[in-house]
């Protein structure tokens, strides 16, 4: 659809995600208390983490670095849930005498996030606690968040839709059938993806109520704000992989070379550029909702999404 005039269609409501967000209700006690992390098996599906490709490592290093690699893709969404839970709540109580649904819906979103953050900071812990090596991570969500938060509403908002719906085809399509991996791992993430389900239907409405006020050349603006995040963000994994080949090194007691550091960096960004920002751009409902609000953004995201699958 192009038109100067945007509209997102969609059979959404927030009676019916409210509904649902009670259906499937959770707390973190209920997923982590008494439990422990396997640590012979994986975390991650390959298809996640990329560790079968790096020739320089054996199974038991591989492994390792899976697991490393698991516990930082749980900051990571912590991380990034940093900026969504005020803007949420922004959303939320924008008109607060008005739509008692929409608003309770909203801020049943933010108490998740918030939920996801406290779940995800729990499982690190436990993990070093388990694994005995503590590897750094990515550090300054709060600025982060500000840079973020310094873009467009509409920005902001189509990079958190971008990030709920690529949450749902981890889920769904890489981790749901892998019985080979850790059963705490798997939980965390099928607990995430409960909730991420009804997170990605409320962005589209937020985004449907933002684009009506706003011109074309808004709504073109704002994808390039995305796209200029998208960099951003691909410059913050590379900072978490060169952070995970220090932790192997810790693990392992094993210092690698300066070519087998760029081939363990090589394989997995190929593998996490795939994971935290190709699934999303390519995700059918971002591509539709796209279509439907800008002329230029889907060749926009096309190329970005081919570049970094090259």
């Amino acid at each position: 659809m192009v038109a100067t005039t945007a509209m997102v269609t969609h059979n959404y409501s927030y009676q019916e995600v409210l509904a649902n967000s009670k259906k499937v209700a959770w707390t973190e006690d209920t997923v982590l208390n008494n439990r422990r992390f396997d640590l012979t098996k994986r975390f991650l599906p390959n298809s996640l983490s990329g560790v079968d490709g790096i020739r320089s490592l054996n199974e038991d290093e591989k492994r390792k670095l899976n697991q490393i690699m698991g516990a930082a893709y749980l900051h990571l969404f912590a991380f990034v849930e940093e900026f969504i839970v005020p803007t949420v709540t922004e959303e939320a109580i924008r008109d607060p005498y008005s739509d008692e649904v929409r608003q309770r819906s909203l801020l049943r979103f933010s108490e998740d996030e918030l939920k996801h953050q406290e779940m995800f900071r729990r499982s690190i812990a436990l993990f070093n606690n388990q694994f005995g090596v503590s590897p750094q991570l990515i550090p300054d969500r709060e600025g982060v968040a500000g840079v973020v938060r310094s873009k467009s509403k509409l920005a902001v908002l189509v990079l958190i839709d971008i990030i709920e719906w690529f949450v749902q085809v981890h889920y769904t399509e890489h981790v749901l059938d892998d019985a080979d991996l850790d059963l705490l791992f798997r939980d965390l993430l099928k607990y995430h993806w409960l909730d991420e389900a009804q997170h990605a239907k409320m962005d589209t409405m937020l985004i449907a109520e933002k684009v009506e006020h706003l011109t074309l050349a808004e709504r073109e603006a704002a994808i390039d704000e995305v796209l200029e995040l998208g960099g951003a963000i691909d410059g913050l994994l590379q900072s978490q992989i060169e952070m995970n080949i220090d932790a192997l090194e810790v693990a392992t007691a094993r210092v690698f070379s300066v070519s087998e550091r760029a081939e363990i960096a090589a394989e997995t960004l190929k593998a996490w550029r795939y994971t935290f920002l190709v699934s999303g751009l390519e995700h059918p409902k971002v591509v539709k909702m796209v279509e439907e609000i800008t002329v230029e953004g889907p060749a926009k995201f096309r190329a970005v999404a081919a570049a970094l699958s090259a």
